[in-house]
């Protein structure tokens, strides 16, 4: 059978929103389908994990659908397509490889990274460590959202990580372990605990910013 390319696969998911396609589908908002998009997302993580290739290719087509059912909304909105989508990541793509598509020279992987950084930064117009840092995803579980937060805050040289023992993974994750443990002890929610006190810190480190 013939394989269907990414426009047929619009069609169909444009077909199901259309009057009297799918009713379920035809129901969904952005709002709705978020919880969905992040699910699809860990499950490809899972697929990953387990190294079964046409497994990670299913999982990934179910990530795809998700952003076709928003684009196919945006565009019964009158506010964007799927055009819009590939356009404006494309764009991003170039702008942001500018060793590739430019005349810039870079040594390294890391190098890539902190041009990706700086050319993110000015394209939101971001001046201080602080905007950079209020910007990180609110929505990313609480341990991911925190270390980026950290990182933007060791790179503009504002913060420095006292403990000087240096721990492995296996070593990090018991203590982690160890933390949710006494965080259960105490009926605490952890990922609550933590969303909290990285809230306070980007909300602090403004003054620490303008102090410096």
């Amino acid at each position: 059978m013939k394989k269907k390319d990414f426009y047929e696969f619009c069609d169909i998911i444009e077909k199901l929103r259309a009057p009297g396609g799918c009713p379920w589908d035809r129901e969904q908002t952005h709002e709705s389908l978020k919880k969905h998009l992040i699910e699809e997302a860990y499950e490809v993580a899972d697929a990953i994990e387990e190294g079964k290739g046409m497994d990670i290719a299913d999982e990934l087509g179910d990530v795809l659908l998700q952003v076709v059912m928003h684009a196919q909304i945006g565009k019964e909105e009158g506010a964007f397509d799927i055009n819009d989508v590939t356009d404006l990541v494309s764009r991003k793509m170039i702008e942001r490889h500018p060793h590739v598509f430019g005349n810039v020279s870079v040594k390294d992987s890391e190098e890539v990274l902190d041009n990706w950084e700086e050319i993110k930064k000015a394209q939101r117009g971001q001046k201080t460590v602080y905007e950079s840092m209020n910007s990180v995803t609110k929505s990313l579980p609480a341990l991911s959202r925190t270390q980026k937060v950290i990182g933007k805050a060791v790179k503009g040289n504002l913060y420095n990580i006292e403990e000087e023992t240096t721990v492995n993974e296996e070593e990090l994750g018991r203590k982690l372990f160890d933390l949710c443990a006494l965080a259960y002890k105490n009926g605490i929610d952890a990922e609550e605990s933590l969303i909290s006190f990285t809230k306070k810190f980007v909300k602090n480190f403004n003054k620490i910013e303008e102090n410096s």
